[in-house]
């Protein structure tokens, strides 16, 4: 890193906090700490939602996985692709949770179930939350120290003792977590979000014209199919030929699918976009565009990977791969696992690129750390301790306590970062820790949201267990390798023995597939306690329209019409009265898109059964598929920089117009959100 990157990152820093400082006018209620008050576009949610949720740690992650398992991931994302489109067209959980205008998923739990299970939910969901954003600080230091070949340790002079690099990074960077979290709230995060989200997306572009350059594709072509013909079953191209890598095979692709269904909407690291969109038409808009947001983020993040594997397989790269891999040797476990590709990087970028690169993964982990703690502190306080409260607090006292429970998330990740020992792909951590509270939360959530006969018995009994299960996983995992792979192995004989002697490093069942088996559970138990519960105690149907303020109970004025009167093809297809001219053309333009690679999917499915498909016509579509990305990517960062710039305008005019609701701060009042006669009456 010379002055000229350090300058780069450090110009970033500046002008996201003059950001800041800037946007903290602005907060005049807790719905604009909470959910900036709802004014949020599509635009902006599109960029900024995208930008909090890529972290440093989600960069570190898809590293490791493509690395380990080349285009695979992208592969089955194809079969996905037509899934996803479905439910977005449908606004899948979103659409209805922006409905009943709640802030937090156990303010909903307490308006369709009860006050004792929001709290509950709500501290299950807040220990979820923290323990898997333990981790994030740490990942991210560690890339820094990588990248940046910082030492281990360093003095200051006139101080007799050395300072450890890795715990001063990590308290600058929860620090500044903390404070771009707690002076600004959802409206800071998102402005600063919007200015990194396009950033980011500028210097993906800059860093893929870069490394088209650098690695020929000839080259990259010639070694990964020589790596192909060596290890057959352990493909980086072919999707069908992976069952020698373990985690990252066709299993953890298909089970993946399947969860992003039954955990849609469920995880609350970004709960403040949850509730900030403008209106519920405008969420579902978003979701649409997210296709578009993310190609030149998709096309680099996998590109890097490979370029690295190029790297350290080919001949033309052994005296650079040398130095890497001894550096490597010196690391244990995880880390170097971690170190491999960012190592890779501080080899083959210049002076200027290794700034930007730096930039991007400062902005990918603040974005994230600043998400993270306004959510899980914002929902300590308003589904634990708001829930108990007689009396409403002031507007001061209640931004001073989602202050100071930001704060103790901050604290509590520098402990957690600098204690805990992963053993595991970060990918499968998060899911086995969100699981915690997804395993059942996903059936409270989407069965409250789309079934009438769901009850307040049936979701305690799936949050019971769906936690329980999660938290005894985490722990035989933690044990496994020092205390219960020992023991087994001295009670056990014959294969069960070799089994258990050939996995003694780590639980043969990863966290996926946990996480997997712990949601089915969840389900079963919600559908099946609820029924019988409601047979037995002869319960009535939950009223669901009056909670999504449809129809006669439609207060809030939020369903407006376009003019458009849609036929019934148009409504079986998912688009009513709300999408206008130019809802209807992204939409046919996602759908056109979407249903492209869905059709490349089952064609080179069957072209591969049938006749086969060699290596080298593998690498043809995979070159086709990125160079794709990158060109379309182009277009479509300008034209959502623009959509982006027209949302941030109009949400200022209407943040700096808006006559604040303070009654609107998150709690449930005689089975309503709080504050909706004040909302009705403004409307009127």
């Amino acid at each position: 890193m010379s002055t000229i990157d350090w300058a780069i990152v450090g110009g970033l820093i500046v002008l996201l906090l003059a950001v800041l400082i800037f946007s903290q006018h602005y907060v005049k209620s807790t719905a604009d700490f909470l959910v900036a008050n709802r004014c949020a576009g599509r635009y902006l949610l599109t960029i900024t939602s995208a930008v909090a949720s890529l972290g440093a740690i989600s960069v570190i992650a898809r590293f490791e996985q493509y690395y380990k398992a080349g285009f695979a991931p992208i592969w089955w994302s194809f079969l996905q692709g037509p899934i996803g489109l479905i439910l977005a067209i449908a606004g899948w959980v979103y659409y209805r949770f922006r409905e009943t205008r709640c802030m937090t998923m156990a303010q909903f739990f307490e308006l369709r179930y009860s006050r004792a299970f929001r709290i509950f939910s709500g501290i299950i969901g807040w220990l979820s939350g923290i323990f898997n954003y333990g981790i994030f600080p740490a990942v991210s230091v560690k890339f820094f120290i990588f990248f940046c070949r910082l030492p281990a340790a360093f003095r200051i002079p006139g101080i007799p003792f050395e300072f450890s690099t890795y715990v001063c990074l990590l308290l600058f960077a929860i620090s500044m977590g903390v404070i771009f979290a707690i002076f600004g709230g959802q409206i800071a995060i998102m402005l600063t979000d919007f200015l990194q989200g396009m950033f980011c997306n500028i210097a993906f572009l800059v860093l893929m014209i870069f490394l088209l350059l650098k690695f020929d594709w000839a080259v990259v072509s010639e070694t990964i199919v020589h790596l192909h013909t060596a290890n057959p079953d352990q493909s980086l191209i072919d999707p069908f030929a992976t069952g020698g890598i373990r985690d990252f095979n066709i299993w953890f692709f298909v089970v993946g699918i399947i969860l992003n269904i039954t955990h849609s909407g469920c995880w609350q690291g970004a709960s403040g976009y949850g509730g900030a969109a403008l209106s519920a038409h405008e969420a579902k808009m978003s979701r649409f565009l997210s296709t578009w947001r993310s190609l030149v983020q998709i096309a680099l993040l996998v590109f890097i990977p490979i370029c690295a594997v190029v790297f350290f397989n080919n001949p033309q790269y052994a005296d650079q791969a040398a130095e890497v891999n001894q550096v490597l040797d010196g690391l244990a476990g995880q880390d170097a696992v971690q170190a491999r590709v960012p190592l890779f990087l501080t080899r083959i970028l210049p002076v200027g690129l290794l700034g930007i690169f730096a930039a991007v993964m400062f902005a990918a982990m603040l974005s994230t750390d600043d998400t993270y703690m306004h959510s899980w502190g914002s929902i300590f306080v308003q589904d634990v301790i708001l829930p108990f409260r007689k009396t409403p607090l002031t507007e001061k006292q209640h931004l001073r306590l989602l202050r100071l429970s930001i704060v103790f998330v901050g604290v509590f990740a520098f402990f957690f970062s600098y204690l805990f020992q992963q053993t595991e792909y970060i990918l499968l951590f998060q899911e086995i820790t969100g699981a915690i509270f997804t395993g059942g939360a996903g059936a409270v959530l989407i069965g409250g949201l789309y079934s009438r006969s769901g009850t307040t018995l049936g979701a305690w009994v799936a949050m019971i267990l769906g936690s329980g299960l999660a938290l005894g996983s985490i722990a035989v995992q933690q044990l496994w390798k020092g205390t219960l792979a020992p023991w087994l192995l001295e009670i056990t004989g014959g294969t069960l023995h070799s089994y258990l002697e050939a996995n003694q490093d780590r639980f043969p069942i990863n966290g996926q597939i946990l996480a997997f088996i712990i949601t089915l559970i969840g389900y079963g138990s919600y559908f099946l306690v609820s029924e019988l519960d409601r047979r037995i105690h002869r319960k009535e149907l939950f009223p669901l329209e009056k909670m999504l303020h449809r129809g006669q109970y439609d207060t809030t004025g939020e369903h407006r019409e376009s003019g458009w009167s849609p036929s019934r093809i148009w409504r079986m297809m998912g688009l009513n009265e709300e999408f206008t001219l130019s809802d209807r053309i992204i939409f046919f333009a996602t759908f056109g898109w979407t249903m492209l690679w869905f059709v490349i999917f089952i064609s080179a499915t069957f072209c591969r059964g049938v006749f086969g498909l060699t290596p080298e016509r593998w690498m043809s579509m995979w070159q086709f598929y990125v160079m794709l990305l990158f060109f379309i990517g182009l277009a479509t960062t300008v034209w959502l920089a623009v959509g982006g710039v027209i949302d941030t305008g109009r949400l200022f005019r209407t943040l700096a117009t808006r006559k604040r609701n303070l009654a609107d701060d998150g709690r449930i009042v005689d089975g309503r959100n709080a504050g909706e006669d004040e909302a009705a009456a403004a409307k009127e």
